[in-house]
This record gives structure tokens, C-alpha cells and sequence, in this order.
């Protein structure tokens, strides 16, 4: 099994876009021509969009609660994150916090940081993903794993928020263009859940898989 979050995202929310797909099908009748059918192509682009943002935010919780599961001690977690945890309790206004990281009580500042952090991701490109990823888990450059590139990413996201902001006037979304989109969070879904994988084995006393690496 791959990850809940990768399980969640292709038996959930991967199926609300494929049910925009069908609908468009079943509403576009034969011929040449547009038929009017963009807001179904742009509802499916925004439903992709947030579909990829859920499943990053989730797995990201995922990862840290692995942590939290096999490490005994904050001083076990990587540097990175080990460092945000620090600022978090140096910028914290309450002058007893640091007595919170006393015996598990760094597994609460942690859980509570990395959902904070995650509750305010609303661009996910890879300007964005990258630093928080590393904040979090200390894994580097997660983008590295997409093969389509994070030019490509970054490029449906752009196009999903020019939708937002601009509705119909952001253009015409052809059934092609909401396939090829499809195709390429898919395929970055499972690279960055296989990447995550095998960090998350490498990173954990344990040295044992989290999850299975799903074949593309």
C-alpha cells in the first residue's frame, strides 16, 4: 500500500475530477466546435488543484507522525527540523515554553508546528513546497522528484489561480489540456509519495518502509 494520504487522493479525490471528465463526455456531443462546457473543465482544473494540495498537506502529516511513532528523542529528528522546532519555541510569546520539550512534550510543539504549517498552504508550486517540506521533515527539494519537471507544476498551478481570480476570462480549458493535467499531478503524486518513502526509511532508526513504492 502506498501512503493513506496517496490512497485517500486516488480513491476520494482523484474521483470527483474523473467524474467532471465523464461529465464532460456526456455533454459534448459530436462535431467540431467548443460547446460551451468550460466551466466544467475549469471546475475540473480547481478540483485537481486542491486535490494535489491535500494530498502534500496530509502526507506531510503522514511523515511527521512516522517520526513521532519511531524516534524517542527530538535530537533523532533532522537537523532542519530540528531547528524549526527550536525558532517555534524562541518565537513563542509564552516565556515557559521551552519547558514544554521536556520528555515527550517536544512530540506536541512538533505535531502542533507541522499543523500549523501546513493549515496555511494555499500555492502549492515548488517556491512554496520545497522549504516546507525541508521545515518539516528535512527531506531536500522534494520537487526533484517530479519527472515532468516544476516548471510544469508550477505552471498548472499558475493556470489554477488565474482561474480563481479571473473565472471565464482566464480562458478557454480544452478536455485535452484538464487530461494532460490530470496526468501530470498523478504521475507527481506518486513520484513524491515514492521519494518520501525512501526518505522516510533512511531517516528513522527502524530502517524499514513506511509504505510501498507504487510502480508509474
Amino acid at each position: 500500500m502506498p501512503s493513506s494520504a496517496f490512497s485517500k487522493f486516488e480513491t476520494n479525490m482523484l474521483v470527483d475530477v474523473d467524474r467532471v471528465i465523464e461529465s464532460h463526455a456526456d455533454l459534448n456531443h459530436e462535431g467540431q466546435g467548443r460547446r460551451g462546457l468550460g466551466h466544467i473543465t475549469r471546475g475540473g482544473v480547481l478540483l485537481l488543484c486542491a486535490s494535489w494540495e491535500l494530498y502534500l498537506e496530509e502526507v506531510l502529516l503522514e511523515c511527521s507522525e512516522v517520526f513521532l511513532d519511531r524516534l524517542d528523542s527530538p535530537a533523532q529528528l533532522p537537523i532542519p527540523v530540528q531547528k524549526q522546532l527550536a525558532k517555534s519555541v524562541r518565537d513563542s510569546k509564552h516565556e515557559l515554553q521551552p519547558l514544554k520539550l521536556a520528555g515527550d512534550g517536544w512530540k506536541t510543539i512538533y505535531r502542533s508546528v507541522v499543523a500549523q504549517q501546513c493549515g496555511v498552504l494555499n500555492t502549492p508550486k515548488s517556491n512554496n513546497l520545497d522549504p516546507l517540506f525541508k521545515r518539516l521533515i528535512g527531506i531536500e527539494k522534494i520537487s526533484q522528484s517530479w519527472s515532468v519537471g516544476e516548471e510544469c507544476v508550477n505552471g498548472f498551478v499558475s493556470a489554477r489561480g488565474d482561474i480563481a481570480h479571473r473565472g471565464r476570462d482566464a480562458g478557454y480549458v480544452t478536455i485535452n489540456s484538464l487530461h494532460g493535467y490530470r496526468e501530470l499531478i498523478v504521475r507527481s503524486v506518486t513520484e513524491s509519495d515514492n521519494e518520501l518513502a525512501s526518505y522516510m526509511r533512511q531517516s528513522t532508526p527502524q530502517d524499514r518502509m513506511v509504505w510501498r513504492r507504487r510502480t508509474l
